[in-house]
């Protein structure tokens, strides 16, 4: 062997020492320094992490009637990418979808850049539509099981996936809409009680990491780590949809009727402050969110505000009573209908009045007295006293807290525009709120939405029990009240249109001028009425709202417009409770005989 040769043969040994040595090295470096780094690309191409997704809790009544729940549906996906006749994909997708054939062909055969293969490429991954039935689903999976079948392997209908999803329903449409709310896209309650309870009905999701072998199938052998999903909890609510059904339909009565700007209604259990129906107009089905106005969404029942008109009188005398400077029987002075000072007008010319009196025929004048005779402080102070000028606490988003100006703020006739219902505004809830404060012995009660929240099993969460905010006034005063607010519906009180056959009804009627351009104008008022029954034993309070009744062949008052829609809900109500007829309305219920609380009104 020449010199030559074995230069040659030591070169290349060299260079082949050094390239195994080389790659010894490497493999050294790939197997200990970078395995941690290369287990986790291989976990990452092979395992992935798939969530669990937790089911929205219901929302109940108080008999447990669904009002909100879940359906299972599909969302339709495309895997672009796999599709090789994107056409006719797409004719049977848009039959069955009711889509645009054009439009999810687009979709189908669009590219973009892909960096990580470097190339254009089409989608793996087209959402076609979401919360599909799944009837639906199923019709096009045999549409295309039936496509396939005479088609070999390779000319197969590909890239068609249907993944699991639940819709939010509400069964009874636009019933209660208002205290339901409704979801987002991302099933996050956005109103009502879906977003004040969102927490508990949310859930939580959990999740399972899974292998999949080269072509993508599961390993059912993987045991990799899981953790469950957490369902949400049920909701239930102190309505009852028996009540809130009929008070549905009377709404719609006035709306037919009188084609009112807006009304409201709400039904409390005085004792509890449990709100046993609740509704508005205008209303909105949840199951169909798109185009609905926000100003339909808005639940008027505590985030719009009225002036109250005379329901506020009954502040006013419950006040006068609890401070005992009069009694039921103290005469006041109603300067025969106009009291010159002020310029205040009453709707007829009374001399006197007995205070009873003056809240049966529903005296400006004669409330514009007891208030003077109170003093401002005191008055206003018995006015936050009943719940005005702040939230009730009621469990709903959204609530105002009315408006009632500081005494620094009042003008020299405040004291006699006040008490009548003017120069405050209130909240239809704050005013059913304090009538219950009357019904309920004087205690004022936090208006409840929501009995209690459970587990999927029925275990309880959570509860929420009645809540006293205060004793406004005492007892023998609500009693006394409740006496002259029994005759407010007799045959010679102004709201005679609100009572029940078999029932003493007590309550007053409400008419208050609205304001423009800082005026008050004469063809636009807001109309109501507030009361409670059976007076002995109230069941239920009631408000009947309407403002601004278009169509009227009669005066637009409280006691032509809302009393006899109080009537008729509440008539319809104490059947649907089984409550039994106590007397007839022409008995009036004599609560007590008290002659002497107070002092002659006349006397400082």
């Amino acid at each position: 062997m020449n010199r030559a040769i074995r230069k040659r043969i030591l070169v290349t040994g060299i260079t082949l020492a050094v390239c195994f040595t080389g790659l010894s090295a490497r493999l050294l470096y790939v197997q200990v320094s970078q395995h941690e780094h290369y287990l986790e690309l291989g976990r990452r191409k092979h395992e992935t992490r798939k969530i669990l997704t937790s089911s929205r809790g219901s929302i109940l009544d108080s008999t447990d009637q669904v009002l909100a729940s879940n359906e299972p549906v599909k969302d339709v996906i495309v895997d672009a990418s796999n599709v090789k006749e994107p056409e006719l994909l797409a004719g049977l997708l848009a039959d069955a979808l009711n889509l645009d054939k054009a439009e999810l062909h687009a979709k189908f055969v669009k590219e973009s850049y892909d960096p990580k293969h470097k190339k254009m490429t089409r989608s793996r991954y087209v959402v076609v539509q979401k919360n599909v039935n799944e009837t639906v689903a199923s019709g096009i999976l045999a549409k295309l099981t039936a496509l396939n079948r005479d088609r070999r392997d390779w000319n197969q209908i590909r890239g068609v996936a249907f993944e699991q999803s639940a819709r939010r329903i509400w069964p009874n449409g636009e019933l209660l809409c208002h205290v339901l709310g409704y979801v987002n896209s991302a099933n996050f309650g956005m109103d009502g009680i879906e977003r004040s309870f969102n927490r508990y009905l949310q859930g939580t999701n959990g999740f399972r990491d899974i292998e999949r072998t080269r072509t993508g199938v599961e390993i059912v052998s993987y045991r990799g780590e899981e953790r469950a999903a957490s369902n949400g909890g049920n909701v239930r609510l102190t309505i009852n949809m028996r009540l809130q059904t009929i008070v549905e339909e009377e709404l719609n009565s006035v709306v037919a009727r009188y084609r009112p700007k807006s009304a409201t209604v709400i039904m409390m259990d005085p004792k509890t402050g449990g709100i046993l129906a609740m509704a508005n107009r205008p209303n909105f089905n949840p199951n169909k969110q798109k185009g609905v106005e926000e100003s339909v969404r808005l639940n008027l029942a505590i985030a719009t505000q009225v002036e109250p008109g005379s329901t506020f009188k009954i502040v006013t005398m419950a006040a006068a009573l609890n401070e005992r400077i009069v009694s039921l029987t103290t005469p006041v002075p109603c300067e025969n209908g106009y009291w010159s000072w002020c310029k205040l007008h009453d709707h007829h010319a009374y001399a006197s009045l007995t205070v009873k009196n003056v809240l049966v025929h529903s005296s400006n004048i004669g409330v514009a007295k007891l208030a003077s005779k109170l003093g401002e402080q005191k008055f206003s102070d018995y006015i936050y006293g009943f719940g005005f000028g702040q939230r009730t606490g009621v469990a709903l988003p959204g609530e105002i807290k009315g408006e009632i100006h500081p005494i620094s703020d009042w003008t020299p006739i405040s004291i006699t525009r006040m008490p009548m219902g003017h120069e405050v505004a209130a909240t239809p809830m704050q005013i059913v709120t304090a009538i219950s404060a009357i019904a309920n012995g004087g205690k004022l009660m936090t208006p409840q939405i929501v009995q209690d929240v459970t587990d999927e099993s029925g275990n309880v969460k959570e509860s929420f029990p009645p809540l006293l905010v205060r004793q406004v006034v005492s007892a023998q005063v609500a009693r006394l009240v409740t006496e002259a607010l029994i005759e407010v519906t007799s045959p010679k009180g102004t709201a005679k249109a609100a009572q029940v056959p078999g029932f003493v009804v007590a309550g007053k009627t409400g008419t208050a001028q609205k304001l423009e351009n800082g005026r008050y104008v004469n063809d636009k008022s807001v109309c109501s009425f507030v009361g409670f029954m059976p007076a002995e034993a109230p069941a239920f309070a009631l408000l009947v709202l309407v403002d601004e009744p278009r169509e009227t062949r009669h005066k637009a008052v409280g006691g032509l417009v809302a009393a006899p829609v109080f009537s008729r809900i509440s008539e319809r109500a104490a059947h649907s409770l089984g409550l039994a007829p106590t007397e007839s309305i022409k008995s009036p219920m004599i609560v007590a005989k008290v002659e002497k609380v107070g002092r002659d009104f006349r006397r400082p």
